[in-house]
């Protein structure tokens, strides 16, 4: 709360004496509202042999190198990327040294156990709100939709871990509850329309 204020909500009797006295009318006491940034954000990428179509795989790199950039040396937010198969998870760095470029395509994919992987190095993190985002261009091949959605919902009611997934195409089952579809777009305007939406997502998570 600041004091000695011309606007606010809240009369300060102390500085009755003052606007008695001195005629200062700084008597109102007001609230100063500070964002705290204190941001866990974990990118999982699809890397099964669909994403090698069209140009998925180039926009999954870019969009993951984007969220990494965004977050490199800005205090109070870690940036955690990983790619993903049905076989293998990918440590790709963080917001320091993103490996997202690396990321190539083939094999299955395994939506819920990549996002398990990645809410575990959420969880350990200090910090107090905590996003991931997949990025993906279909269902998963060697877990269910009912495991990956019990997860997302999982996820958020015991851990406070919010999910978001940004598809490269249309996909047949929704699993996540914030879910964008970027198919048809160019390039350019897919990033300004991912920035804005995982914007959106950070403000929301920060506010909770």
């Amino acid at each position: 709360r600041s004091r000695m204020r011309l606007r606010g909500r809240r009369f300060d009797p102390t500085r009755t004496r003052a606007l008695v006295l001195k005629r200062d009318p700084r008597i109102l006491v007001a609230r100063e509202r500070q964002i705290r940034t204190d941001l866990f954000i974990g990118i999982v990428i699809d890397c099964s042999g669909s994403m090698s179509s069209k140009d998925h795989m180039e926009r999954a790199r870019l969009f993951g190198t984007l969220l990494a950039e965004a977050g490199k040396g800005f205090p109070g937010v870690d940036v955690r990327v990983f790619g993903f198969t049905d076989q293998v998870i990918y440590d790709a760095g963080d917001g320091t040294r993103c490996a997202a470029h690396a990321l190539n395509a083939g094999g299955g994919n395994n939506d819920a156990g990549a996002l398990w992987h990645a809410a575990q190095a959420a969880h350990q993190s200090r910090r107090r709100a905590k996003l991931l985002v997949m990025i993906s261009d279909g269902l998963p091949t060697e877990c269910t939709v009912s495991a990956l959605r019990g997860l997302v919902r999982n996820l958020r009611r015991r851990w406070n871990v919010c999910c978001a997934q940004v598809a490269v195409q249309p996909l047949a089952e929704v699993c996540f509850p914030h879910y964008v579809v970027l198919e048809g777009l160019e390039v350019e305007a897919a990033v300004r329309r991912f920035g804005m939406i995982v914007a959106g997502l950070v403000r929301t998570t920060l506010r909770e």
